[in-house]
């Protein structure tokens, strides 16, 4: 049985070999709980890409042969932003995504509608945004949490919204989720590309135009929730018509 310190380097080992995190492994650190027992630990940090903010924790998990580890990596913001703008900016773009039009946005401080009412609230704190409200399924869920990652100035989503009972596939939720991201995203919306999802890894699948959108559209799949790897099979065909 490892002791700590080996705990702590299997786990070092792993990020560095990770394609994602590699040199980022520098900004992670796997800390003990405190007052918890030895098997109990924290990963904490903050890097600037999206999928290795996705896959420290997982990794971890991993390489200790544990699920006891606790996620709190965070996103570094691209842009600063006050809470009061990020939230603001963050219910702008919830209001204008065509596939949650039946969901209302509510406000700070406003009285959620009915329980029949499709809803969802957004609060921001310390450049984390905090989502809550109630769904009919989780397609609505994961679909409004990628668009908040989206925003430029979001360090982390804790993404609170109730659902009903899973009556779809939850792979297929996450997929179709991806797929919009990448559907109504200006740079990437006239690109072929479709998006399988099997036990939480993705697939991304078709052509784009040049090497940066084929990186765009990786970078996008990992907003979408519950993906622990992306694939990028995307080939690439020049100007598409």
């Amino acid at each position: 049985m490892m002791n700590r310190t080996e705990q702590v380097e299997a786990v070092r080992r792993a990020w560095q070999a990770d394609p994602d995190i590699g040199e980022l492994a520098d900004r992670l650190h796997l800390m003990p709980q405190e007052g918890e027992q030895s098997s109990q630990w924290r990963v904490v940090g903050d890097v600037p890409s999206i999928a290795a903010r996705r896959k420290a924790t997982t990794l971890a998990r991993d390489a200790l042969a544990t699920a006891e580890v606790e996620d709190d990596v965070a996103l570094e913001p691209a842009i600063r932003e006050s809470d009061e703008a990020l939230a603001a900016e963050v219910e702008r773009t919830l209001r204008a995504e065509p596939a949650l039009e039946q969901v209302r946005i509510i406000e700070p401080g406003e009285r959620p509608p009915a329980l029949e009412q499709p809803w969802i609230g957004v609060i921001a704190c310390d450049g984390i945004i905090h989502l809550g409200g109630w769904v009919p399924d989780l397609s609505f869920a994961a679909l409004a949490e990628g668009v908040a990652w989206e925003t430029g100035a979001c360090r982390d989503v804790r993404n609170l919204i109730s659902y009903q009972p899973l009556k779809e596939d939850q792979d297929q939720a996450v997929a179709e989720a991806a797929t919009t991201l990448m559907r109504e995203h200006p740079r990437l919306a006239d690109q072929p590309i479709r998006v399988e999802v099997r036990l939480g890894e993705a697939a991304l699948i078709g052509t784009v135009s040049d090497p940066e959108k084929r990186r765009l559209a990786e970078s996008l799949c990992w907003f979408a929730p519950h993906i622990k790897a992306v694939y990028n099979r995307l080939e690439i065909g020049g100007e598409l018509t």
